[in-house]
């Protein structure tokens, strides 16, 4: 059985599935460099130690999905860094160095999701057809790498969304849709401020995906925003929330939630319908291994 066959069993199932924490946060953590408008994009060439080391960290920890370091190579992001030119060899790279990964720890039950988003790291949007074009190809080149799953990550838009399950979708891997939200007066809105999480899962209802999750959101929000994808969606859902403080590139652990009470919010997520629960921007192996022992209690 394939690892891909194995999760979508256990989901099928019902049953919980662990994934990875913060993948570029930590990445910076242990030591790695970020790039001024590309945040760890350059991190799986220049710190590809490191890179692979965080994989084994979380998977060690029993994470059964772990997500490349692939969420800040689309073209643009890296061009405006000054590094397009390395373009397909990062977009490989990250792919490469999960799978090596979970080589080197014996984890063939685990799954290497790609990461597309549309994320710009402070500089223009692209128009349409030049973002499309630029998401398809990192699409393909991490299915052609190795992933076996895409993870949509930070959608906070419906036009930009749209435009990510587009590319996903031409690369013929099976495709997750990651919201990151904010709640307003008790209400979640979506990242980019313009439509309400309601909005887009109304919209996003029928689209060409097998979970929906809520993803880089402040914790403490995530559960207003789990019931909103509840509302609108009959399958498998997921939370990987994140803490601390984003300043470009870097991220700033400050206010940050201990691993205890993040397992304790997950415990929650869980007992309210979220099958697969994680860790993103600033939440890491601590918090993961935290986690692991509560899905030992359930």
């Amino acid at each position: 059985m394939t690892a891909l066959k194995h999760l979508r069993d256990q989901l099928a199932k019902g049953n919980t599935v662990l994934i990875d924490g913060g993948t570029g946060t930590e990445i910076e953590a242990q030591g790695g460099a970020m790039v001024e408008g590309a945040w760890c994009g350059a991190a799986s060439l220049t710190h590809s130690a490191i890179v692979q080391s965080v994989h084994e960290q979380y998977l060690q920890l029993g994470a059964k999905v772990i997500i490349a370091n692939n969420y800040a190579t689309s073209r643009h992001v890296l061009a405006q860094a000054g590094w397009e030119d390395q373009f397909e060899e990062l977009n490989r790279a990250g792919i490469e160095l999960a799978v090596a990964a979970r080589t080197a720890v014996g984890a063939d039950d685990a799954v290497v999701a790609g990461s597309l988003s549309t994320t710009t790291q402070g500089g223009e949007q692209p128009p349409v057809e030049e973002l499309l074009t630029n998401l398809t190809e990192g699409a393909q080149i991490q299915a052609d790498a190795g992933a076996e799953l895409l993870i949509l990550e930070m959608m906070g838009s419906i036009g930009l969304t749209e435009i990510a399950l587009t590319a996903a979708g031409r690369a013929g891997l099976p495709v997750w849709l990651g919201w990151s939200c904010e709640e307003r007066n008790g209400v979640p809105w979506l990242h980019y401020g313009g439509e309400t999480l309601d909005d887009a899962m109304r919209w996003a209802r029928e689209a060409p995906v097998e979970l929906m999750a809520i993803m880089h959101t402040q914790t403490s929000e995530s559960g207003a925003c789990l019931e909103v994808i509840k509302r609108h969606w009959d399958g498998p859902i997921g939370v990987y929330a994140h803490t601390g403080i984003w300043e470009p590139p870097h991220w700033i652990f400050e206010n940050t939630i201990s691993p205890e009470a993040y397992a304790a919010a997950a415990r929650g997520w869980i007992t309210n319908g979220a099958q697969v629960v994680g860790g993103c921007c600033g939440i890491g192996p601590a918090h993961i291994a935290e986690l692991a022992k509560t899905l030992t209690t359930l």
